[in-house]
């Protein structure tokens, strides 16, 4: 496994632990408002492929942090559509550290087996738009029966978790967010984030596109707490 960028310090990605976090590289999205082309267009990956971190190099960092840190967070890119991804969680788990997942759902049998295998202690899955308009969103073709099987398996499962949106004013109205609400209706757990411009989305044209007030994302969550059991906003 190669890690494409580290963070190594954390407070807020992985709730009620102090963690870092392992960026893998590559993902099977395009989302139009993604800032991190360089780790998810191959082009750029190849690019800048020599300064990846080994997987030794990354483990060798672990064994200095075992009285620091708590939990390793696994993110990307899309962390499912690597192969050897329950090797590398095996590993960690075997250091002592908690583990959390990101991931964008497409990979239901990869979920699958990490969560039988208990090779996690927390999944954050993004639930990014509604049925109609995920693969517009996403950039490209989205099975959504496979959004709906990770759903399902997480909703089924003993082990912690939440659903995230990322919100963006030009493209989750009322009538787009309702939809999502009804689609995750029963969730023990909602994360609203709110869409922050740095420049340089992915696709030119989502330059321009904004978040909300946080009024309005109070309002939101206002709204979700009529279909979930909990809803946040996290900065």
């Amino acid at each position: 496994m190669k890690i494409s960028a580290l963070h190594r310090l954390t407070l807020l990605d992985f709730p009620g632990h102090i963690a870092c976090i392992a960026f893998l590289p590559g993902c099977n999205f395009r989302c139009h408002y993604c800032h991190n082309a360089d780790f998810v267009l191959p082009e750029r990956l190849k690019k800048i492929s020599q300064h990846f971190l080994s997987q030794e190099d990354f483990f060798q960092f672990l064994k200095t942090r075992k009285n620091l840190l708590e939990g390793v967070v696994i993110s990307g890119g899309e962390p499912t559509i690597h192969s050897d991804l329950p090797d590398f969680l095996r590993a960690i788990r075997d250091l002592g550290f908690k583990r959390k997942l990101d991931t964008n759902g497409t990979h239901p049998e990869m979920l699958s087996k990490i969560l039988q295998e208990n090779l996690v202690d927390y999944v954050a899955m993004d639930i990014k738009s509604s049925e109609e308009k995920y693969s517009e969103f996403c950039g490209t073709t989205v099975s959504f029966s496979a959004i709906e099987q990770s759903k399902k398996l997480l909703e089924e499962s003993s082990v912690k978790g939440e659903f995230r949106t990322t919100l963006i004013r030009e493209f989750h109205d009322e009538g787009e967010f309702l939809r999502i609400l009804q689609f995750i209706q029963g969730a023990k757990k909602y994360i609203l984030q709110n869409f922050q411009n740095r420049g340089g989305t992915l696709n030119p044209q989502w330059k321009d596109f904004s978040g909300f007030s946080e009024k309005e994302l109070q309002q939101r969550k206002k709204q979700a707490l009529k279909y979930v059991k909990n809803c946040e906003v996290r900065a």
